[in-house]
């Protein structure tokens, strides 16, 4: 079955890797065994960038232009850049975690005339089970390197092939801690779903994200960053991971149904769930539509012990117990699903319509603290918008969903003009793309309980606000009852819904 290969791709003009050094800088990384290894590796490396352009002209204060000419006559097997510091580390949990690693410099391949050799881009693509982008901010988006990338994969068929169906993180350095890094992130991860590729963020080590997010202010300042390293890192494990459990679900075939959640969140005369109830009509898949804008759902309180204690998955754990509420008569329903579709409807007259959408998703944070219920299962959100309305529902849910540890499938945005669907045959064919996917990645979840891999199951690392209520011993004892509940509950559905081919 062979191991998954990650290409990570540098999006920055500053770029000191290009040619052999993209292999050399492969090889450097495989040869670093320990994260001590790596930090002193990153940093000598960001040191040797500096001093290039010290040399180069920086010394001298030379104009910019003149320095950069200068610096694209070295032979680039030297010295890191911001955006290649944060790149290789990530490349480093990758590899470390048992994957291939490879590296694509754009600088090397993208000019001011245009795209050089792409057959070799189109090479690497085809290649890779999954891409991990790395750019630096420019006004809270990704590089114009990047950018030319994605409009290469939209405007070229055969590019757009090689990527579909596979994997995507990101990795964004900025010149401030808050200098665009998630904006970018987010954008780059739409533009990705948006080419049909599956998404990820950084992992729950990390506070499970959008990414790695790094913080360098000048030429060779990453490696001092540590939060942003862990969180590229995080990112690096993150994608291994999950391509992991993609090519182990590969010697697997689906034996029961695919269990789909549906949450129907905004609606306005029952719109959106009839829309639904079509949709699925006639699917092979075991549906669970959950109206709840029907239901009563109070306000999160964001108490500092969330959620209240360790137990098992199914045992209701939000502090909020009020008998209105209703949402603890219908935690069990979260338990086991294969996917979770939050479905919206956007009227641009909004009169009529209920929504329970921001209370929902806010009183879902239990389930994300509660060591993530719902990591690795796939979400993608089904919109209905009719033209006018500029709610941008699609965004809010992707960013939402992302945050669950989930793995992202392109949203399915319906548009509506007098109450009819114009775009049917597109929803109908992304649907059945979408349930594809949902397959694919849980066979991968389940098969990986039945292979001797343990990196690749969750841990539980806790998320618990209150410093003397964590150092309790007997929570730790708790929260590996509660994973081993877990393990055995993906272990039943491994024998009752896939089976070795």
């Amino acid at each position: 079955m062979g191991k998954p290969l990650i290409l990570g791709v540098s999006a920055s003009l500053r770029n000191a890797r290009r040619g052999l050094g993209n292999i050399s800088l492969i090889d450097e990384i495989k040869n670093l065994k320990s994260k001590e290894d790596l930090m002193i590796f990153l940093k000598q490396e960001a040191e040797v960038h500096l001093k290039n352009f010290q040399e180069s002209g920086r010394s001298d204060s030379l104009p910019f232009d003149i320095m950069y000419a200068n610096l694209k006559k070295l032979k680039g097997n030297k010295g890191l850049s911001n955006s290649e510091v944060a790149l290789s580390s990530a490349l480093w949990s990758a590899h470390s975690l048992g994957c291939e690693i490879d590296h694509l410099s754009l600088a090397e391949f993208y000019s001011e005339s245009g795209v050089q050799n792409e057959d070799q881009i189109l090479a690497k693509l085809k290649k890779a089970d999954a891409l991990l982008i790395s750019t630096p901010v420019y006004f809270g988006d990704r590089s114009s390197l990047g950018q030319t990338f994605i409009e290469s994969i939209r405007k070229n068929p055969d590019w757009k092939k090689a990527v579909e169906g596979k994997l995507y993180a990101g990795l964004a350095v900025g010149a401030k801690r808050n200098g665009g890094q998630e904006t970018t992130l987010i954008y780059q991860i739409l533009d990705m779903l948006n080419v049909d590729m599956l998404c990820v963020g950084n992992d729950s080590e990390t506070t499970s994200q959008y990414g790695g997010t790094g913080l360098a202010g000048d030429i060779g300042a990453m490696p001092s960053d540590e939060y942003g390293l862990a969180t590229t890192m995080g990112t690096g494990r993150r994608i291994s991971r999950v391509a992991q459990a993609l090519k182990i679900g590969e010697g697997y075939e689906l034996k029961g149904k695919l269990k789909v959640q549906f949450w129907i969140l905004q609606d306005s005369e029952g719109f959106a769930l009839k829309k639904i109830q079509s949709l699925i009509a006639g699917k092979n898949i075991d549906a669970d539509i959950v109206d709840l804008t029907t239901k009563t759902i109070h306000r999160c309180l964001a108490c500092d012990i969330c959620p209240t204690h360790v137990s098992t998955d199914d045992e209701y754990r939000c502090i909020i117990k009020s008998k209105k509420d209703d949402l603890k008569e219908i935690h069990p329903s979260f338990l086991d699903a294969d996917g979770v579709i939050p479905v919206i409807y956007s009227k641009k007259d909004a009169h009529s319509t209920q929504s329970n959408y921001q209370k929902f998703l806010e009183r879902t944070r239990y389930l994300r603290r509660g060591d993530y219920l719902l990591s690795n299962t796939l979400s993608a959100p089904i919109v209905f918008e009719e033209i006018g309305a500029h709610e941008n529902m699609h965004i809010r849910a992707v960013t939402s969903m992302i945050r669950h540890h989930t793995v992202l499938s392109k949203p399915l945005v319906g548009i509506i003009q007098n109450d009819q669907l114009l775009n049917e045959d597109e929803i109908i064919d992304c649907f059945d793309l979408l349930l594809q996917s949902c397959e694919r990645l849980m066979k991968g979840k389940l098969a990986m309980y039945s292979q001797d891999q343990d990196h690749l199951k969750y841990k539980p690392i806790g998320y618990v606000l209150s410093t003397v209520k964590d150092k309790e011993d007997e929570k730790l004892s708790r929260r590996e009852a509660m994973m081993e509940e877990r393990y055995r509950r993906n272990e039943k559905k491994l024998s009752e819904k896939i089976e070795k081919t």
